[in-house]
């Protein structure tokens, strides 16, 4: 059988005591180092938005740091269920605060779930993708509790499927945009 090789994962991020080690460093670490190294670029996709904590004033003044380079985009969509569990005020606030001061750079959509049927159409999926070149992929939402105490999984991996995710969420900003989606 022919290999079929897309990208390399390069590093584990865990959060619970269980599975500490087993090649895996801590989420948390795992999330700030990338987004520190970020040159460019940041595209976040996340089903919820924690509340305020100081892992979520770490993260959104990181955010901010990096826009103060004119030249930095970010990008962002979440959740929207419409009851305030996926993005409560805190989180809009802080959103909505980078959208007004950075309206060149900071681009931020909120994905609308909507009924078909019986079935619910969300956004689930929790995907940072650094520069376009490196992404974070797992179950983790952007919480205190995904990252320091919820059994959580993060993959750093590199290649076209980073590159195919950076597409991938671009395209879902812009058809979220054109109301789409």
């Amino acid at each position: 059988m022919d290999d079929f090789d897309i990208g390399k994962v390069k590093e584990i991020g865990a959060s619970g005591k269980a599975w500490m080690g087993y090649n895996s460093r801590n989420i948390a670490d795992l999330l700030f180092e990338e987004l520190e190294h970020a040159e460019n670029s940041i595209q976040i996709s996340s089903f919820s938005i924690g509340n305020d904590t100081d892992v979520l004033n770490r993260f959104f003044e990181l955010l901010e740091k990096k826009l103060k380079d004119t030249t930095f985009e970010i990008s962002m969509i979440v959740n929207n269920d419409g009851k305030k569990n996926s993005h409560n005020s805190f989180a809009q606030n802080k959103i909505n605060e980078l959208k007004h001061n950075y309206p060149e750079q900071f681009f931020a959509e909120f994905f609308n779930q909507t009924k078909i049927g019986n079935l619910h159409k969300t956004l689930h999926a929790k995907i940072i993708v650094i520069d376009g070149t490196t992404a974070l992929v797992g179950s983790a939402n952007l919480s205190k509790g995904a990252l320091e105490a919820s059994y959580e999984i993060m993959l750093k991996v590199t290649g076209t499927v980073a590159i195919d995710l950076s597409q991938m969420l671009h395209k879902l900003l812009n058809d979220i945009g054109k109301k789409i989606a």
